[in-house]
């Protein structure tokens, strides 16, 4: 199971600029911008912080170009911002859902070439930095081997974690592992643990 969802960045997440405040007066301009739902005018703003350094103004800007608001809807375009905001910072924080975006982008080939190396090593990156859904698009890759060689105590890691952040398949999917004996010596908190938890999380099937 892979979320095919997309997340905006919170305006709070960016502080860190290249060009002083003007780079910052632009990306919040383009954030009230989106607020207002005036998207041409956003996207103005928010590319001029962008190309100033506002790694948040790239992530938020790719969002349009995916969604074609305020423009067209292009995914070449979308694509490569995603990366830039996921590389950059905000304020000294990852942007781990510009990660998660990019990374789905590489997953599904969407604005250029399918890439499962990458998108694996980029949602492991945005799992790092507590991106949930990451986490266990990460553990599913990492399981059944794609975009690099099957990894059972990674992908027990990453559900683990996409467990602990409220994700009911991250629980189940590491209560499978231990089940198939898949997850030896990495299983501490054992089997019923990760099944009532998922249960807990709304996945009825082991209820």
């Amino acid at each position: 199971m892979v979320i095919a969802t997309l997340f905006f960045a919170s305006p709070a997440l960016a502080q860190t600029v290249l060009d002083g405040k003007g780079a910052l007066a632009e990306f919040d301009a383009g954030m009230a911008a989106l607020e207002a739902e005036e998207f041409e005018t956003a996207r103005v703003h928010l590319d001029r912080a962008c190309q100033w350094g506002v790694a948040a103004a790239c992530h938020n800007l790719a969002i349009l170009w995916t969604n074609g608001k305020g423009g067209p809807k292009d995914m070449s375009r979308a694509r490569p911002l995603f990366q830039t905001g996921c590389d950059g910072k905000y304020g000294g924080k990852n942007p781990e859902d510009a990660c998660f975006n990019f990374a789905l982008t590489l997953e599904k080939g969407w604005g250029g070439a399918q890439d499962l190396t990458g998108a694996r090593n980029y949602y492991l990156k945005a799992c790092s930095i507590g991106q949930q859904f990451a986490c266990f698009n990460a553990g599913n890759m990492q399981m059944q081997g794609i975009g690099g060689d099957v990894d059972d105590a990674g992908a027990f890691a990453s559900y683990d974690k996409a467990c602990g952040l409220d994700i009911g398949d991250g629980c189940y999917n590491a209560a499978f592992l231990i089940v198939k004996k898949r997850a030896t010596g990495t299983a501490e908190k054992g089997f019923a643990h990760y099944k009532t938890r998922a249960c807990e999380l709304g996945v009825e099937k082991v209820c």
